[in-house]
């Protein structure tokens, strides 16, 4: 794999507290490349801020190496260190708006910091208030916005130096769902037009489902699971990531339905996935056709996931074992992916 745009190498992180050691990250390799949606996924307390602040360098390792553009954070000079902080920007949960300030000024407190002349500083907030929807709350205050709002002017101030990597933590979650999903369709845009990476912290599965192109899962400090998320969706392979995954697509059998339908011997319950095209064929309906088996739906759902559609199926098969073998093969051929119940 090509050197990414963030890397994490064998990333520890313990906190010292009153004679007590907590270790929050535990041996993290991690590598995010140029122009992803990278997802962050966990429960409280499962280290994903941690990781997220060792990005910008809030934090330092307390073991392994963290890399930016391939930069190590670890002993660089200061000089350095704050050109590479310069090229990330930062979202954060509740906003960090200064209330006694105008939405102008949020956005241009940056350009401000960096000494930038009055006119060039008014074109870009402008041109970054119109791009997020707000060229006619330029003179309000903080106040005077709703949670949705505050975000944007969060977002454009984020922007406002024009970074290539963009940090969000739990950029959503004090946001209604309708929102949520305006604020995430508004970052994918970003990555779509500019270009930016993004690295975005969640606890929510549904906000990796609609936007992020890969994700981490998190738990103890650890990852647990990463990858493409068309992937971890259709097949986690760990048990946290299966529960995330659970709490947007219901694919799974009543404890009690699967244990009367085991109880057939001359059955077989299949759990079918359908990705792409395969969701879009009348399948079952030759099955039906040209099978001599007897096909009970039991469950079936329907999502979009990165923009494919994503199709589970629990389906009970009755037949003769011949029968139920020539069936499955066809489903296999097909291009479902089959598993038992």
């Amino acid at each position: 794999m090509s050197q990414g745009i963030i890397e994490f190498r064998q990333v520890a992180k313990t906190f010292s507290r009153k004679g007590e050691h907590l270790r929050a990250l535990d041996n993290i390799n991690l590598t995010i490349q140029k122009g992803e949606i990278f997802g962050v996924i966990g429960a409280s307390g499962a280290g994903k801020s941690t990781l997220l602040r060792l990005i910008n360098h809030l934090e330092t390792p307390s073991e392994g190496d963290v890399l930016v553009n391939g930069v190590s954070l670890q002993g660089v000079r200061k000089k350095q260190l704050n050109a590479v902080k310069k090229d990330i920007g930062m979202i954060f949960q509740h906003f960090n708006l200064l209330n006694s300030r105008t939405v102008f000024h949020n956005v241009a407190i940056p350009l401000i910091l960096q000494g930038r002349d009055k006119s060039f500083i008014r074109e870009r907030v402008n041109e970054l208030l119109a791009f997020v929807n707000l060229s006619d709350k330029a003179q309000r205050y903080p106040d005077e916005l709703s949670g949705g709002q505050k975000q944007r002017v969060g977002i454009a101030r984020a922007l406002a130096t024009n970074p290539s990597i963009l940090l969000c933590d739990e950029a959503t979650s004090a946001l209604d769902p309708h929102t949520t999903v305006q604020i995430l369709l508004l970052l994918q845009e970003i990555n779509q037009r500019y270009g930016i990476t993004i690295v975005l912290i969640t606890h929510e599965m549904s906000v990796v489902q609609k936007i992020c192109h890969k994700v981490a899962v998190m738990a103890q400090g650890k990852i647990v699971e990463q990858g493409d998320v068309l992937a971890l969706f259709g097949q986690p392979q760990n048990a946290v990531t299966a529960s995330f995954v659970q709490s947007v697509i219901h694919d799974r059998l009543p404890a009690q339905t699967l244990a009367r339908i085991k109880q057939q011997s001359a059955s077989r319950a299949l759990r079918l996935e359908f990705v792409g095209n395969t969701a879009q064929q009348p399948i079952i309906h030759r099955l039906i056709r040209e099978y001599p088996v007897e096909v009970n739906i039991l469950f079936a759902s329907m999502s979009e996931v990165q923009s494919t559609i994503l199709g589970f199926m629990i389906v009970q098969l009755s037949g003769e074992p011949e029968q139920l073998a020539a069936a499955t093969r066809y489903l296999h051929q097909a291009g479902v992916k089959i598993s038992d119940v």
